[in-house]
């Protein structure tokens, strides 16, 4: 779950063939696969892309042109032509020694030839121009491109004033590749070294620890640090919620809703992820009236995300968990009624659960018929229902329908 600047880090019959049928599947299959390659052949169309490329007075030799996995230099003219290109949309970079790359987006369609419509133009190298360059590349998320920028960067200006900014970009990128033992200590020179990323520094180190490491108590005691440190940061409310998730994960369920708690104060997307998980610690911690409410508090707010049928869901859990079985009974009615299609993170259906616990909750108010009923139903209209974990969810079914027939009818 494009980067908009270095701010945007960026939450259930098998066929019998003969020895015939064999031969004729085998024979089908090799015609199935000629078609096939064929029409893959006629979809892997590839073209050209043609341009000049200048320095600030004139044309300049030796470029190297990158894009479509091909690469060419530009000739004493500054003209270049990059074939082999695959029809779409490419990005084509620019690069020489001494001077600034750049890159442009040009769209290869069919096996044509595209024209550049102005010539590209390549700037003297300075630290400004060069940070500015690697800023962009990072900005549009092309992370490898950027820490190689990075990397020339310090290596020729280690002592230019824009040298702790661009170890920023330097760890973030390599934070974005998935590279977060390298990234910390590119970020720690960042804390000392930049004015202005210094709290996205501290953030990255903390995340890296937290989501990429999964050094959780480490993360926390890095949370904390940019949170003691950086109360105006635009990042604090990020970095409440990622602590909160730090401490759910180690089952210090109260300091994880303390922390939820006080990301809802920042408002916006992180406010509303942090609604959710602070009753989901309600529901750990078994404060479930409070819980119960908290996620009605979230579907009423919240009624079409992705997890408005989990919250929905987790209502009616917490009802039953308290005893209200009335107020669960309506609350998982709600969850089929308005989430029919409602799916867990892994894709399971979550409807069959709810209709459940209805059942669950029908027979807590000792109307078993209904129960009965609804136990039949989930086995008609989902055979092979399975609880969120992947467990056979008829095998509960069968249990109670058992049950019932040997206590109750």
């Amino acid at each position: 779950m494009g980067k908009a600047g270095p701010r945007s880090f960026g939450k259930e019959g098998e066929l019998m063939r003969t020895g015939f049928s064999r031969q004729v599947v085998g024979v089908f299959g090799v015609a199935l696969f000629f078609l096939l390659l064929v029409g893959c052949w006629g979809t892997l169309q590839k073209g050209a892309i043609e341009g000049e490329v200048w320095g600030e007075n004139a044309p300049l030799e030796g470029v190297l042109v990158e894009g479509g996995g091909q690469s060419t230099q530009s000739d004493v003219n500054g003209r270049f032509l990059l074939e082999q290109v695959p029809a779409g949309d490419t990005v084509v970079f620019f690069s020489h020694p001494g001077y600034v790359g750049s890159f442009v987006e040009v769209e290869v369609v069919g096996e044509s030839v595209v024209s550049l419509p102005e010539r590209v133009v390549l700037l003297g190298e300075t630290d400004s121009r060069l940070k500015e360059y690697i800023f962009t590349l990072y900005e549009r998320g092309f992370y490898e491109r950027a820490l190689e920028g990075a990397q020339s960067f310090l290596s020729q200006y280690a002592t230019s004033s824009y040298a702790g900014d661009v170890w920023f970009i330097r760890g973030a990128s390599l934070f974005e590749l998935g590279r977060y033992a390298e990234a910390i200590p590119a970020l720690s020179q960042a804390l000392s070294a930049s004015q202005d990323f210094a709290d996205d520094a501290q953030y990255l180190i903390a995340k890296s620890f937290a989501n990429g490491l999964r050094d959780y108590g480490k993360a926390i005691e890095e949370y904390l640090r940019f949170i003691a440190q950086y109360p105006e940061s635009e990042l604090l409310g990020n970095a409440y919620y990622e602590l909160g998730d730090c401490y759910y994960i180690l089952g210090e369920y109260r300091r994880a809703l303390t922390a939820y708690e006080e990301a809802q104060a920042a408002g916006g997307d992180v406010a509303r992820k942090a609604l959710y998980s602070a009753a989901h610690c309600l529901y750990r911690l078994e404060f479930y009236n409070r819980a119960a409410a908290r996620f009605l508090e979230y579907v009423a707010q919240y009624p079409d995300t992705d997890i408005s049928d989990d919250a929905q869901y987790f209502a009616g859990a917490s009802f039953y968990k308290a005893f209200r079985y009335g107020e669960a009974l309506t609350a998982f009615e709600d969850c089929v009624t308005r989430y029919p299609q409602g799916r867990w993170y892994n894709g399971i259906l979550i409807a069959p659960a709810a209709l459940f616990h209805k059942g669950l909750c029908l027979e807590k108010l000792g109307r078993y018929e209904e129960a009965y009923e609804v136990y039949l139903g989930i086995i008609r209209d989902y055979p092979g229902a399975r609880w969120a974990d992947g467990s056979s969810l008829i095998a509960s079914v069968r249990f109670r329908i058992d049950w019932l027939k040997q206590n109750i009818f």
